[in-house]
């Protein structure tokens, strides 16, 4: 026997009334509401089967469903970041398999491995430098890392340890120059993370980042010119990303040579002075032509 899509649509409505047992609780009569967002995972796989267990047969409509809903906002008692980062980090390995599973050269497979650990890199806010074939393994334990965190500073932590361990698998393929570069620019990196991390306020957000300006300077032999550091944080952060990328005398050359014009050019327009007002305009007419009143008075009035 066929239904038509006006009894089916009936049937479905039914068992979703039928089914309201099995969502999350809502407001209760303080007014508070209890949802979803406060059940574990646990707690969503029970509300699921005492679903099915008294709608035998409209649960099939309406309780995956909502077992569905519930799992996305579930907390398992871990701050949103740190739920979040896990998700992104199975995607980025999830993405990662496929990729290798369809290469077909040495390079492919190479930019796969890179890709990856760019992917985890962004989770927690790493900076790395140019992915050599050792970064792969470091790559694997920032994953366990991340998996395993309860906290937001486990996840700094675990940007810490990825990039200290990057890092040190790029040094061991560099001229030995450009290796201390890229370890300065990455510990001053590394110490921002942690300074944010930390800060509590706006002001101590941008002292961190003052803070790293200066270090990248100093990494790239940099002297920056005598205007306030935080206008300088985007020329610096720049640098950065430039300094942990070098491989080569010539990079480091380019990098400071970047660094160098960008603060030249916000010294630039730090010093350029304000154009004059009208007024001010006339008052510096009259200064210099005291009694030249009817030019300065024709001047004045064309001014805009």
């Amino acid at each position: 026997m066929k239904l038509s899509l006006t009894a089916l649509a009936f049937i479905v409505s039914v068992g979703a009334v039928g089914a309201v047992g099995c969502a999350a609780p809502g407001p209760g009569p303080d007014g508070v509401a209890s949802s979803s967002e406060a059940l574990t995972s646990a707690q969503c796989a029970t509300q699921r089967d005492t679903c099915f267990a008294t709608n035998l047969i409209f649960g099939l409509f309406t309780c995956p469903a909502q077992y569905t809903q519930c799992v996305a906002t579930a907390s398992n008692g871990l701050p949103a970041q740190v739920t979040a980062a896990i998700k992104s980090a199975a995607d980025c390995t999830a993405g990662a398999l496929d990729c290798t599973n369809g290469a077909t050269t040495a390079a492919q497979a190479a930019a796969c491995a890179e890709t990856e650990a760019q992917c985890v890199a962004s989770i927690v806010g790493a900076q790395l430098p140019t992915v050599v074939s050792g970064t792969a393994a470091c790559v694997d334990t920032s994953v366990n890392c991340i998996n395993a965190a309860k906290t937001v500073a486990d996840l700094t932590a675990c940007s810490t340890a990825l990039q200290d361990c990057a890092v040190t698998q790029a040094k061991a393929v560099l001229p030995a120059p450009v290796a201390t570069v890229v370890g300065d620019v990455s510990t001053c990196t590394n110490n921002l993370q942690t300074c944010i991390t930390a800060a509590t306020t706006p002001a101590a957000v941008t002292a961190c980042s003052e803070t790293e300006a200066t270090c990248v300077a100093k990494s790239l032999n940099v002297t920056l010119p005598n205007v306030p550091v935080s206008s300088l944080v985007k020329c610096a952060q720049t640098a950065a990303s430039c300094g942990l990328d070098v491989a080569s005398i010539d990079d480091v050359a380019a990098c400071a040579d970047g660094l160098n014009t960008c603060a030249a050019n916000v010294a630039a327009s730090i010093n350029v002075p304000a154009p004059l007002t009208c007024a001010q305009k006339w008052t510096v007419c009259l200064a210099s032509n005291p009694l030249n009143f009817l030019k300065c008075g024709a001047d004045l009035a064309t001014c805009k």
